[in-house]
């Protein structure tokens, strides 16, 4: 918990500047999601850069090596089981949505 007694608060501009707008997204969505206050961990919005860096580091190996990677019909068992995941997840979503 963020207090100025404490010497821990941090206000939105710093905490942009410390940590990047991503990274507060990160630690902020990870805070809490129950009605007891949110706890901040500034340990956490680093751990959350560094995911974010570790992420675009991969993209770019991904992209750099796209000609290596699989092509042709997407028609294996593995592929029908990620596409049936994927459908599940965009049914679940939208109903998440509606409600």
């Amino acid at each position: 918990q963020m207090s100025k007694s404490t010497g821990n608060f941090l206000t939105l501009t710093q905490a942009i500047e410390k940590f990047s707008a991503d990274g507060m997204r990160l630690a902020l969505a990870d805070a809490g999601d129950t009605v007891e206050d949110a706890n901040f961990v500034e340990a956490m919005a680093d751990a959350g850069i560094l995911r974010l860096y570790t992420w675009v580091e991969w993209v770019k190996e991904m992209i750099a090596n796209r000609d290596s990677l699989r092509s042709g019909p997407a028609d294996t068992f593995n592929d029908r089981v990620f596409a049936s995941e994927m459908s599940a997840g965009i049914m679940k979503t939208d109903q998440n949505y509606e409600k």
